[in-house]
């Protein structure tokens, strides 16, 4: 424990092999393409007569780009869906995470924010940073702790050719160097000699990589055929003194939308066959 902390303080991250079992994250990554994948037979893209299970990587993702093409309204409902699966917040709040957590220095783990599911491709995409995000520190959309975690875990086998993170080791110690937000990211501006820094990081489904909020870090580049599907995880520590002296500043907003999504509904018959 205390050679991971030491290595942790000084070079800002963690990679952790085998830290969940595959089964645990197959299960996340599972439920969320079913989410999509419910939608893809009611829209005919597949026959009713096939389960998730019987679908190859290929012809998913050939669904999924083709919902993305053509309805793009449903494309981003799903999106938002599979940020609240019960697998996906069972595994932010799973014990080998706060333990590990608490070893890096956190006293008190309180959540930052609702954990967040990814899966870039640029077919995937109408901008760039909704695939790709350059240098960034996470702490500047957290507005947290001062040892606030990322904890970031991969859901697939993640190489360079399907866009590894890339990390730049002991930036964490060059303090807040975000210029600007580009979508709520806090980006960071890298010197040529910066840039050469930056150290791409393959990992496996059931790795986890875990660093402080401050370590600039940024997505690799995509080019293989298939979305990289990952998530993470941001932690604060309720015990930082200058978390408490911040009056625990809180930087997420969420609130719902005041209209009626789908016009004229419900109708009382379709609240009454629910309860038939």
């Amino acid at each position: 424990m205390v050679k991971s902390l030491d290595f942790f303080k000084e070079n800002g991250y963690l990679h952790l092999e085998a830290f969940f079992s595959k089964e645990m994250i197959a299960q996340v990554l599972k439920d969320a393409k079913s989410t999509f994948f419910r939608q893809f037979l009611i829209k005919g893209y597949l026959s009713s007569e096939n389960s998730i299970d019987d679908i190859n990587e290929d012809s998913f993702n050939s669904c999924l780009y083709k919902l993305f093409e053509e309805d793009l309204e449903c494309f981003v409902n799903c999106g938002k869906q599979v940020q609240h699966l019960i697998s996906l917040h069972r595994l932010s709040l799973d014990e080998k995470i706060i333990e590990k957590i608490t070893e890096l220095g956190i006293k008190t783990p309180n959540i930052s924010t609702r954990p967040v599911l990814f899966f870039n491709h640029p077919k995937l995409a109408k901008q760039k940073v909704f695939y790709k995000v350059d240098a960034h520190q996470d702490w500047r959309s957290m507005q947290g702790s001062l040892n606030s975690i990322v904890v970031w875990v991969p859901l697939i086998d993640i190489n360079i050719r399907l866009g590894a993170l890339e990390i730049i080791p002991k930036s964490h110690l060059w303090g807040l160097r975000t210029d600007h937000i580009d979508n709520g990211f806090g980006m960071v501006s890298l010197s040529e000699e910066e840039n050469q820094s930056l150290l791409s990081v393959e990992v496996n489904a059931g790795d986890v990589l875990i660093f402080s909020s401050f370590l600039v870090h940024q997505s690799g580049n995509n080019i293989s055929n298939a979305p990289r599907w990952s998530c993470h995880f941001r932690y604060n520590d309720l015990d930082d003194i200058t978390f408490i002296e911040r009056k625990y500043a809180h930087a997420y907003i969420y609130k719902p939308v005041e209209e009626l999504i789908t016009k004229d509904f419900p109708q009382l018959e379709d609240v009454l066959k629910i309860y038939k």
